[in-house]
């Protein structure tokens, strides 16, 4: 609240002189209460220069990565005289610097910017795509593999990281829906593009499965050289699109939603906090759990429907079907999470309805009920992805610290990426039972890891209401410099890290701003979103 003996004029959208630290700054008082009216038109100003753009750029990103699977089904494997194994290893190379890369691009993201950093690894993954069509041999397609996964290993993380620094916790699930919701589009249309793209076989002498890695890596350094202009960097940048109001207003609304918890100096202490939680350790055992199926499904999709008894080109396009149902289910998903403020419940939800897909795979023998129960395993998998990057995204603060955990978590979730490309083998087609079998376990896995999370975070808010008091809102405002708390009369040294007597009763009293800053979202005020 603000101060009762205000002028009622001083009305929260007046500008107001207050003395902060040994300047006087022109703020805007923001209630935490209320949402400013404006904001609504706020969110679709960002929705509208943020979101989209990096939906396409991780369209591309997924297509790239994936499309080997259709190209398999359209030769790829005949021509470059690759054994079972030979093929599943280049599947599973992409994951190995994948993995390695990934903390260190979200790092650098921080401090490149975006504008720069994604278009100049989506430019060098793109090439590499391109050059993909050109390869003659089992070493050229396992080396162009392990360079994709290095080159595209900053995109998903980063672009998670990104819309994180810009929404408030509750509206984060909606638009990381949307940017993975392109995954699901990948697997929707890839099918059908490859099965165009196919048409092509003979044209300059090059068969079909080549022209597929040489348009979609065309279309992808062009897209990248473009996305220089198109990329807004973080709020505190002051990207053009916003005027100097509404970049004082976002940065207050993330203020509000992570109170003292909101520093964003780079600091390797917060690295290492990142990685010292048991949190992140269960965050990334339930992501394995779910990216193992997830990756498995998305490269051999194609060879389990053709091994249902469809012939190829109908593969191809039936591929479809199962990630449309996908998209809908992330995107309706979304919505309630975030109108809700839930998000374990979800996962649990979801994954439990892909062990129902792939029990159905194991236990059946029919084309029509097989491929229903695909269409069941995709559809739950892809919303647990998105939810469990919100969950984490929302739980963890300071900047770096996130940044870190959100790396780390997709990281040892690719480590899965590398089983997945090992779970089909040819031997065990038609009905891939062993594949089945162990994407199903995964998802159980999965399902552990969030009740794990759901118990243990619900249990530290309680223990912070019990001992500490319910968390009391802040008041705060902003200015062109920093956002900070208002004075109250009831506690007149108030800031957003709280007032001296506050301080003393969680016990902070001795440590500095920067150190209380930098305890994030293990400030005792803090409460872990479900």
């Amino acid at each position: 609240m603000v101060n009762p003996g205000a002028s009622e004029k001083n009305s929260p959208s007046t500008p107001v002189k207050i003395e902060s630290n040994t300047r006087e700054v022109n703020a805007i008082i923001i209630n935490e209460l209320e949402d400013d009216p404006g904001d609504t038109k706020l969110l679709r100003k960002l929705d509208w220069h943020l979101v989209p753009t990096m939906t396409v750029l991780y369209l591309l990103s997924f297509l790239d990565r994936v499309n080997i699977g259709q190209a398999k089904l359209d030769g790829l494997t005949v021509s470059l005289n690759l054994s079972s194994t030979q093929y599943n290893t280049c599947l599973s190379v992409f994951f190995i610097t994948y993995v390695i890369f990934e903390i260190p691009s979200n790092l650098i993201l921080k401090r490149l910017r975006p504008s720069r950093w994604i278009p100049m690894i989506m430019v060098s993954w793109g090439i590499v795509m391109t050059l993909m069509g050109l390869v003659q041999s089992y070493t050229g397609l396992l080396v162009c593999r392990l360079v994709l996964g290095g080159a595209e290993s900053g995109l998903f993380p980063g672009a998670s990281f990104y819309l994180s620094s810009w929404y408030r916790r509750t509206e984060l699930s909606w638009r990381v829906s949307i940017l993975f919701s392109a995954a699901a589009l990948a697997g929707a249309f890839g099918g059908v593009l490859a099965y165009g793209i196919s048409r092509m076989a003979g044209l300059g002498g090059q068969e079909g499965w080549r022209w597929i890695f040489y348009l979609e890596g065309i279309a992808t350094v062009v897209t990248g050289a473009v996305a220089v202009f198109l990329l807004n960097d973080f709020p505190s940048d002051r990207p053009k699109f916003l005027t100097e109001a509404q970049c004082m207003r976002v940065i207050a609304r993330l203020k509000i939603d992570t109170g003292a918890a909101s520093g964003d100096h780079f600091s390797w202490k917060q690295v290492l906090a990142a990685l010292s939680t048991w949190k992140i350790y269960a965050w990334s055992m339930c992501y394995i759990g779910m990216c193992v199926p997830f990756y498995s499904l998305s490269f051999f999709s194609p060879t389990i429907i053709h091994n249902l008894g469809f012939v190829t080109y109908q593969a191809q396009l039936l591929t479809a079907p199962p990630y449309v149902f996908a998209f809908f289910t992330t995107m309706i998903t979304a919505y309630i999470s975030d109108k809700y403020a839930r998000r374990s419940i979800f996962i649990i939800f979801w994954l439990s309805v892909s062990i129902v897909g792939y029990a159905m795979l194991i236990a059946v023998d029919n084309l029509i009920v097989n491929y229903i129960a695909v269409i069941l395993a995709a559809g739950g998998l892809s919303p647990c992805i998105a939810t469990c990057i919100t969950f984490l995204s929302g739980n963890i603060s300071p900047q770096v610290k996130k940044a870190t955990a959100l790396a780390f978590m997709i990281s040892v979730g690719n480590i899965g990426g590398v089983i997945s490309g090992q779970l089909y083998r040819t031997q065990d087609a038609p009905r891939f039972i062993l594949g089945h079998a162990v994407n199903l376990g995964f998802c159980a896995f999965g399902v552990i890891n969030a009740v794990i999370l759901l118990v243990g975070l619900r249990a530290e808010n309680r223990r912070r209401d019990r001992v500490y008091g319910p968390a009391a809102p802040f008041a705060v405002l902003a200015n062109t410099d920093s956002v900070s708390c208002v004075t109250t009369a009831a506690s007149p040294k108030a800031s957003d890290l709280g007032s001296e007597e506050e301080r003393r009763r969680w016990g902070y009293e001795h440590l500095s701003e920067k150190e209380i800053r930098d305890l994030g979202d293990e400030h005792v005020t803090w409460r872990y979103i479900l």
